[in-house]
C-alpha cells in the first residue's frame, strides 16, 4: 500500500476503523477477563473503559496497573507470571498465586502496591485546584478578574514531548524542568504540601481558552515537583481543537474540557502539585499546522497565540480524585 494510502487508513476519522472496533461488544464477554496494563501505557485509558464495561455488566474482571510503558520488560514478565496465576486459577481451581483483589494499582510515588475492590475508588472525592494568574495553583476559586495567561505555539519549533506515555520509552517519568523553561509552556504551581497527597483515578482539564487559530491544540500534564525543584511529569493528555469543536462564545473563547491519563500517585509532603498548560508535545502528537489541513500533509505552517483565562466567570482548573486534602 503507498505511503499515502496507509496514512490515510490510519486518521482518526478512517471508516476502516470501524472493523478494528470491538467496544461495543466487550460487554457480551462471559469468559475471565484479566487485563494488566501500565500508567505510561498508551492504551490504558481505554483498558480501563473495557473493564469499566465489564464490571457495568455484571462481570468480574481484573485489572493490574503496574508503573510500565507498553512494551516494558518488567511489564511482559510481570503478565505472564499474573497470567499463569490466572488460568491456574480458572482452569484448575488452583487459585493460590492469584490475588483475589478486583483491582491492583502501584502507588507512584510511593513504590507500593494497593488492592481495591472497584476502579476508580468509591471513596475518592474530587479536588477542584484552579489555575491562578501569578501563575499559582489553588483549591480556592479566582475571585479577581486578572488577565489571562499567554504564550506562542509555533509549528516550525513545536513544543517537544518530554517523558509520558510512549509506546517504547525507557524512561517514562522525566525531570520536566528543561520544557517548563520554553516560552511555549505555562506552569501553575500549588504551595508545599503539609501532608501527603493520594491522586488515585480519573484527572480531568477544565480550561477556558482563546486562540488566534481556529485549528489548535491543548496539552495539559501534571506534574509533582520535589523539594530539590524537580519536576516530574506524573499524567497528561492533549485535545484537539477544530473550527466546530468546542464551541466558541462571542469572545472566541472555548471551554475545553477532557480527561487526562488516570493516575495512582502519592504526592509526598513538602512536594507541590504543578500543572503545565501547552500546546504541543511533538512527535508523540503530530504538531498542529494551525491551518485545518491534515498535519501529515500541510505544507503551511501557522503560529497561534494563546490565552488562557483564570478568572471569576471562567475558572481553568484540574480535578484529581483523591483521598486526603488538597494544598
Amino acid at each position: 500500500m503507498p505511503l499515502g494510502e496507509w496514512l490515510e487508513e490510519l486518521a482518526p476519522d478512517s471508516p476502516s476503523w470501524g472493523t478494528r472496533d470491538y467496544s461495543t461488544a466487550v460487554a457480551d464477554v462471559t469468559a475471565p477477563v484479566q487485563m494488566i496494563g501500565g500508567w505510561y501505557d498508551i492504551f490504558l485509558p481505554w483498558l480501563i473503559e473495557d473493564f469499566s464495561a465489564l464490571r457495568a455488566a455484571g462481570r468480574s474482571p481484573q485489572l493490574v496497573v503496574g508503573p510500565w510503558n507498553h512494551l516494558a520488560p518488567d511489564l511482559a514478565a510481570y503478565s505472564l507470571r499474573e497470567g499463569i496465576a490466572w488460568l491456574r486459577a480458572h482452569l484448575l481451581g488452583d487459585r493460590r498465586m492469584l490475588s483475589p483483589a478486583p483491582v491492583r494499582v502501584f502507588l507512584t510515588g510511593a513504590g507500593r502496591w494497593l488492592e481495591l475492590d472497584d476502579w476508580p475508588p468509591a471513596d475518592a472525592s474530587g479536588l477542584r485546584l484552579h489555575l491562578e494568574a501569578s501563575g499559582g495553583l489553588s483549591a480556592t476559586a479566582p475571585g479577581d478578574d486578572a488577565g489571562p495567561s499567554r504564550y506562542r505555539y509555533d509549528p516550525t519549533d513545536p513544543t517537544p514531548v518530554l517523558g509520558g506515555p510512549l509506546l517504547m520509552e525507557r524512561r517514562p517519568v522525566r525531570d520536566n524542568r528543561e520544557l517548563e523553561a520554553r516560552p511555549d509552556v505555562l506552569t501553575f504551581t500549588a504551595e508545599p504540601l503539609a501532608e501527603a497527597l493520594d491522586a488515585i483515578g480519573p484527572v480531568e482539564a477544565d480550561v477556558w481558552m482563546r486562540s488566534t487559530r481556529a485549528d489548535t491544540d491543548l496539552f495539559v500534564r501534571i506534574c509533582d515537583v520535589d523539594a530539590e525543584g524537580a519536576s516530574w511529569n506524573v499524567c497528561d493528555a492533549l485535545l484537539r481543537l477544530t473550527a466546530g469543536a468546542p464551541e466558541r462564545d462571542a469572545d472566541g473563547i472555548a471551554r475545553v474540557r477532557f480527561e487526562l491519563w488516570p493516575v495512582a500517585h502519592r504526592f509526598l509532603a513538602g512536594h507541590r502539585i504543578r500543572v503545565q498548560v501547552s500546546s504541543g508535545a511533538h512527535p508523540r502528537y503530530a504538531r498542529n499546522p494551525g491551518t485545518g489541513e491534515d498535519p501529515l500533509r500541510a505544507i503551511e505552517l501557522v503560529a497561534a497565540d494563546q490565552e488562557i483565562f483564570h478568572d471569576s466567570l471562567r475558572p481553568s482548573a484540574v480535578t484529581l480524585s483523591v483521598a486526603g486534602r488538597g494544598p
